[in-house]
């Protein structure tokens, strides 16, 4: 992974060295190397970097795009498992994963928590391993992903992640509903 602000060989400070190596180790983690590098770390700039840094992008458009496509690829998924499950037991399944929570849950195993560009006050309050912080990330880096390698990209990493969740669903969906 290269970072797309400096070209290669110039001065790297140990902050930029050390988000380079959680960048790195979060697009292993995900299985997807970003062709578009700008794109990676646009889903993991927070809103309060960007203002710090009087940056001209954040996370929430993508995070916009990723909550869309983790939500149709729940649903998909679901949809088509072993069991038929009436439309509103769809619904609690699909929240049961997607909860903030739960994906909070998802980006801490990504170690995603290090890699998140954050301003000086959220970093110093506990943004690294803030739920919403995190979920929010997350899905900014699933819309990330899909911009960057299409659907089958997004699937891909999608079904590595989320492979586990989906075997166990609706063993018990009433316990922990979030509605």
């Amino acid at each position: 992974f290269q970072n797309p602000t400096r070209p290669i060989g110039s001065f790297m400070d140990e902050e930029q060295a050390n988000w380079i190596g959680a960048a790195a180790a979060l697009e292993r983690a995900l299985g997807h190397a970003f062709r578009d590098p700008a794109l990676l770390r646009a889903a993991l700039t927070h809103p309060s970097h960007r203002f710090e840094a009087s940056g001209d992008v954040d996370n929430q458009r993508l995070e916009f795009l990723g909550d869309a496509v983790l939500g149709f690829l729940l649903a998909d998924r679901i949809f088509r498992g072993p069991e038929e499950h009436p439309e509103g037991m769809l619904t609690v399944l699909r929240a049961s994963v997607a909860s903030g929570a739960a994906l909070a849950a998802k980006a801490r195993t990504l170690a995603l928590g290090p890699a998140l560009l954050l301003g000086r006050g959220e970093a110093l309050t506990g943004g690294r391993d803030r739920d919403s912080d995190l979920a929010d990330a997350f899905e900014a880096v699933l819309g990330a992903v899909y911009v960057d390698g299409g659907i089958a990209a997004v699937s891909d990493v999608f079904d590595r992640l989320f492979a586990a969740d989906l075997e166990h669903l609706g063993r018990d969906p009433w316990i922990d509903n979030p509605k």
